[in-house]
């Protein structure tokens, strides 16, 4: 089960990142734009433009594998390993999720920074219809805010 703290941290705002390899280990790796953990705590469902998506997608379908990586400009930051499910275009329900969740990476860097420089940092202005939603299933929850525990696995 994927801890409250880090399905809180998955809604922003926080920089998401995806990360594969291909069957011959090349890695793979996207931004996200938005993730949702579902009802059973166990999958979550992200979203990557769809030129990238090609990329991480295939990489997927070779092996499966697949690591989330959350981080807020506060350092916090956790990753989720865990193996991949399904992918399809996303829906209109899922563009509204990745519209808020742009808007909560400005807010976030608002604290930091003037808006002029916070949207072009959150990358609000980047194209990101259509998208892809990537499904996988979590296995591991990694704590990775620098410090003292940093890479140790969290309870599930």
């Amino acid at each position: 089960m994927i801890p409250d703290r880090v399905a809180e941290h998955l809604q922003g705002p926080s920089f998401i990142q995806v990360a594969t390899r291909n069957a011959d280990l090349r890695p793979g790796h996207a931004h996200v734009v938005g993730a949702v953990v579902h009802d059973d705590r166990e999958t979550v469902t992200f979203f990557v433009h769809e030129t990238r998506a090609k990329r991480i997608v295939d990489d997927l379908e070779q092996n499966g594998r697949v690591a989330l990586e959350a981080a807020q400009a506060s350092h916090e930051a956790y990753q989720l390993k865990g193996r991949y499910v399904s992918s399809r275009p996303s829906s209109e329900e899922e563009y509204a999720v990745q519209e808020s969740y742009k808007k909560r990476i400005v807010e976030g860097l608002m604290q930091f920074f003037p808006e002029e420089l916070a949207k072009p940092i959150a990358g609000v202005e980047s194209e990101y219809r259509p998208s892809i939603a990537i499904t996988f299933r979590v296995e591991e929850v990694f704590l990775q805010t620098p410090g003292p525990g940093a890479g140790t696995k969290m309870e599930t």
